[in-house]
């Protein structure tokens, strides 16, 4: 991956504005809230973040909610969901024996020692485009193979994952997969009764290239900026930690937060490989399909189990309450990841947190334009590493370093080999003005081994990770694709 000059790249990036949707206070009808207009340059100073449509306060009138117009195709598909509420889907557990020997009789029988969850029944409604209706069928899960035994359809499983699976439908012909109905199953071995209990019927739609339409798109954009306008008017107010004497909103402006949530949920060769359009369109069409649901069922498979929109795991996000009661996070984890304005809130304040830290344990290398970024790296890799990379290399801190450690790894071998090849001729020569050259040699070749040993040691401890330094670029490559479409609109 090539370096990333993010002092240029960032200095040049255009303004983009989230829409401004204010949302009424239900008690009153006098009360004044932000709409917030912000820029993506995070090299920007950040209290300009706040202002009125007309730019001339920091507070605007109540509008109350400006709901988009609903697709043609989403109240299909709602509609389609409603039909799917009404099947009930079946599963079948098998059991698991075992041999007992009875201690009296000495006689061994086969007894259930557990179960395990079989095949299972996923519905699906599919927009016959012939026709304009909207048909169900159910068919049969095992494992990840599907088989639909319908004669009147003919559905093909192209990709498995859950919920957003994917299908080919060629009967009817070029049908659309407008919703599935799904068991999560998350305990698949044990009691019959611990399996029953964690099977909970699921209603989602997966992605499909025959909704990637515009109206779709910019309805799932519309959907995720309403989420964060609202929890910016949520958080308007609350100090930040990251940068004292300012609000959270202005030290983290609200698109770049939504930035971060794309670039969690985008896919990391696309961007990088300059596709991101295809990349967030992904995105905003699970969002404009599923609105609240989306990502509900999401859950990482990585051994952290992280959760929902904001990927947080269960210690992060209960700490994070812990932390701020002002937020009135809900303290159900679960729930709270299955709530976008919460998850979002929660990125929020994780990420001023986040800042806040390096600028305790960075004081010098610290910039107040740089606190997104920050956070964003220390959301993916963790505050220690992101505050020792900022305190070593300054403003370059978010740089790829594998080639200087590889070359410092190389020079370090090279000295070793130095320093045990000069004590073994300063063991085998007799001459004392030879021994004494060699031992000047192998003085230097030790002191040139401790250099580069404790600077490799400082590169490696304060380098950011690939894994690391390629979200940063993912979070960039967002940045850039946003800010490039605003200038396209602002030269038309």
């Amino acid at each position: 991956m090539t370096k990333l000059n993010k002092l240029s790249f960032l200095a040049t990036m255009a303004i983009l504005f989230l829409p401004s949707i204010a949302l009424a206070d239900a008690t009153t009808s006098t009360s004044t809230i932000p709409n917030f207009v912000v820029t993506l340059s995070a090299s920007q100073t950040a209290t300009s973040n706040l202002s009125t449509d007309s730019g001339s306060s920091t507070q605007g009138s109540v509008l109350g909610l400006q709901a988009p117009a609903l697709p043609p195709i989403i109240q299909q598909i709602n509609n389609a969901k409603v039909l799917l509420g009404n099947i009930n889907l079946n599963h079948a557990l098998t059991a698991v024996y075992k041999n007992v020997k009875n201690k009296k009789t000495g006689k061994t029988t086969a007894t259930i020692s557990k179960y395990n969850l079989g095949d299972k029944d996923i519905a699906l409604a599919i927009l016959d485009p012939a026709s304009g209706n909207v048909i169900t069928t159910v068919g049969r899960l095992n494992g990840t193979s599907m088989v639909f035994p319908d004669p009147a359809v003919s559905i093909k499983l192209t990709y498995f994952n859950g919920v957003n699976s994917r299908f080919e439908v060629d009967q009817p012909a070029n049908g659309t997969v407008l919703a599935l109905k799904y068991l999560i199953s998350p305990v698949e071995s044990g009691s019959k009764a611990a399996i029953e209990k964690s099977l909970s019927p699921a209603i989602y739609v997966p992605y499909s290239q025959n909704l990637n339409i515009p109206e779709v798109i910019t309805y799932g954009q519309n959907y995720l900026n309403d989420v964060i306008n609202t929890v910016a008017k949520q958080l308007y107010g609350l100090p930040s930690s990251a940068i004292p004497g300012q609000t959270i909103t202005q030290a983290v402006p609200p698109a770049m937060i939504k930035a971060l949530v794309y670039a969690e949920h985008s896919d990391t060769t696309a961007l990088l490989n300059g596709n991101a359009q295809n990349a967030l369109d992904q995105m905003n069409i699970l969002l404009a399909l599923n609105g609240p649901d989306t990502y509900k069922y999401s859950v990482s498979n990585d051994g952290y189990a992280s959760r929902g929109i904001a990927q947080f795991v269960k210690s992060t996000y209960e700490s994070l309450v812990q932390r701020h009661p002002e937020a009135f996070l809900n303290p159900d984890y679960v729930a709270a990841m299955q709530d976008h304005v919460t998850s979002v809130k929660a990125m929020y304040l994780l990420l001023d947190d986040y800042a806040g830290d390096v600028r305790v344990n960075a004081p010098n290398g610290f910039l107040a334009s740089r606190v997104f970024d920050y956070g964003a790296a220390s959301y993916n890799a963790g505050t220690t590493r992101v505050a020792k990379a900022v305190e070593n290399f300054g403003d370059s801190w978010n740089q790829d370093r594998s080639g200087q450690i590889n070359a410092l790894s190389a020079q370090m071998a090279s000295y070793k080999s130095q320093v045990a090849s000069l004590k073994t001729k300063i063991k085998k020569t007799a001459d004392k003005r030879t021994k004494t050259s060699l031992q000047s040699q192998l003085a230097d070749a030790q002191s040139n081994l401790t250099s580069t040993t404790n600077q490799l040691s400082i590169m490696q401890s304060a380098s950011l990770k690939n894994g690391t330094v390629n979200y940063l670029a993912k979070i960039y490559k967002v940045i850039q694709y946003f800010n490039g479409q605003q200038l396209a609109l602002n030269t038309q």
